[in-house]
């Protein structure tokens, strides 16, 4: 079974713009491993030079429920897709969105066939998105994300809990907020995940590269 790595750049001075696409050649590099998935979610305005270095291998930080047409400021899943964007994150922490957006977005995603990894903050939010049978849900409990502690750590209970409601509706769970090193991916394999969500554990690294190679081998 496939075990994925979405590594964040969210709006960091390090990943964006220039520095973007630095990081995602240095990212590139990094060793491939068999039946483990790698993802850079980009922000908006690196996504099309992004798809240029790591084609198939790029999602989106959001997505609007929105078709294409009259929508100022707006990205489409059907855009995306056009251009080559392989998915999108959605509802994470700092852009959260309502449920029934979230539902609207689902149901067109999954016609066009176009993923979407759904976050959420609590086990209650897990039981309602699972219904909704998206590809991935992260749970992220907003108060440990970039902190220290990783999820895995603090509560390792509630990840096999959330792990169990989504094996029930045949959903994958990612494990987000304060992942940081291979110790942590082997913990959240452990306790039924199927990949993890990154954000400054690799994009703030002094070595991205390494960072990223520890977690590859642990997965």
């Amino acid at each position: 079974m496939t075990f994925t790595i979405i590594v964040n750049f969210k709006h960091y001075k390090q990943a964006s713009g220039p520095r973007s696409e630095d990081l995602l050649r240095n990212l590139i590099t990094c060793r491939k491993k068999p039946e483990t998935s790698v993802l850079f979610a980009v922000g908006p305005s690196d996504l099309r030079n992004a798809i240029t270095i790591a084609p198939g291998r790029i999602i989106a930080q959001s997505v609007d429920t929105v078709s294409m047409g009259a929508f100022t400021g707006s990205l489409s899943a059907e855009f995306l897709q056009q251009v080559g964007i392989s998915g999108s994150l959605l509802n994470h922490s700092e852009k959260r969105v309502d449920r029934i957006i979230i539902s609207r977005l689902l149901e067109g995603a999954k016609e066009m066939g176009f993923p979407l990894y759904i976050c959420a903050e609590s086990l209650d939010e897990v039981r309602s998105f699972s219904e909704m049978k998206p590809d991935f849900i992260a749970y992220e409990p907003p108060e440990l994300i970039g902190g220290d502690v990783s999820v895995s750590s603090a509560k390792p209970g509630i990840i096999s809990e959330a792990s169990d409601i989504c094996r029930k509706s045949n959903v994958k769970l990612l494990v987000g907020a304060g992942v940081k090193n291979a110790d942590d991916v082997r913990r959240s394999r452990q306790l039924g995940a199927q990949g993890v969500l990154i954000a400054s554990g690799i994009v703030l690294s002094r070595d991205p590269a390494t960072a990223l190679n520890s977690l590859i081998e642990a997965a």
